[in-house]
């Protein structure tokens, strides 16, 4: 197998990009450990509110700020350990006492951390993407670019008939479109936090489609109406009494004129 120079997963965020590492001095003194111990617990505080509570954080960080700090609390159980346990510990009573509590309230933070409820948030996330941008937004432009398409003008009533027909499908498979807008707004819902530009996104979607959706459904209405005409005229033209329809037959013409030019201008 081929040997790699680099260690693997170097993408991973280390602590130090977000966090300055505690200085350490090699004659440690018992003050400056607890000084230390206090101020680790109170930027973890800081940090693990920020993770449980703010939206300035990417989830991903949030899932290694986590690991970070669970690892981080058995160094400060260690380090409480060793100042309690020194001669001078009894010195610093009140502040151990201080850090124990601050430690109990870092436990009770991390216990509301669900790092599988964040990796559910990313998959929900991708997800989206995945069907906004490979599925929904290609179908919903060609859709849009169809239902701009003027309809060649019916010669007869029988094209008509047919351009109701192809006008019907086209609205069929725009309803049926739906179903495949509620998988990508169930992504979104599950996408964690205020990620303004998903919920953004997704309200455009939405808007697109309910355009789309009442232009088809127009299109349909538009050539229905046009055959009502259309067969009302055919009837009225039918070799019978035309005497008693001498007035009536050029206004239905007329209707029909219209409505044809209306909707094939």
């Amino acid at each position: 197998m081929e040997e790699y120079d680099h260690p693997i997963f170097t993408w991973f965020p280390r602590k130090e990009d977000y966090e300055a590492p505690p200085t350490i001095l090699v004659t440690e003194s018992i003050q400056e450990k607890v000084a230390r111990l206090l101020d680790t617990i109170q930027n973890n505080q800081a940090n693990i509110k920020e993770i449980v509570d703010g939206d300035s954080v990417g989830i991903e960080d949030k899932i290694f700020r986590t690991m970070d700090l669970r690892q981080d609390m058995d160094d400060l159980a260690n380090l409480h350990k060793e100042c309690e346990s020194s001669p001078m510990g009894k010195n610093f009573q009140e502040d151990l006492k201080k850090a124990k509590v601050g430690m109990m309230n870092l436990k009770a933070y991390l216990t509301q951390v669900d790092t599988i409820e964040f990796a559910t948030a990313i998959r929900n996330e991708f997800q989206f993407e995945i069907g906004r941008h490979l599925i929904f937004v290609p179908w919903l432009n060609e859709a849009e670019i169809k239902i701009r398409d003027v309809t060649e003008k019916p010669k007869s009533f029988e094209e008509a008939r047919e351009a109701e027909q192809n006008a019907c499908l086209a609205l069929k498979s725009v309803v049926k479109a739906n179903n495949t807008l509620k998988l990508v707004q169930a992504a979104c819902d599950g996408v964690k936090g205020a990620n303004v530009k998903v919920k953004e996104d997704m309200a455009r979607m939405q808007e697109r489609y309910y355009v789309l959706c009442k232009r088809a459904e127009q299109k349909v209405k538009n050539i229905q109406h046009l055959l009502v005409e259309w067969k009302r005229m055919e009837d009225l033209l039918i070799p019978t009494n035309l005497s008693e329809k001498d007035d009536y037959i050029p206004k239905q013409v007329l209707i029909f004129l219209r409505t044809y030019a209306l909707y094939f201008s």
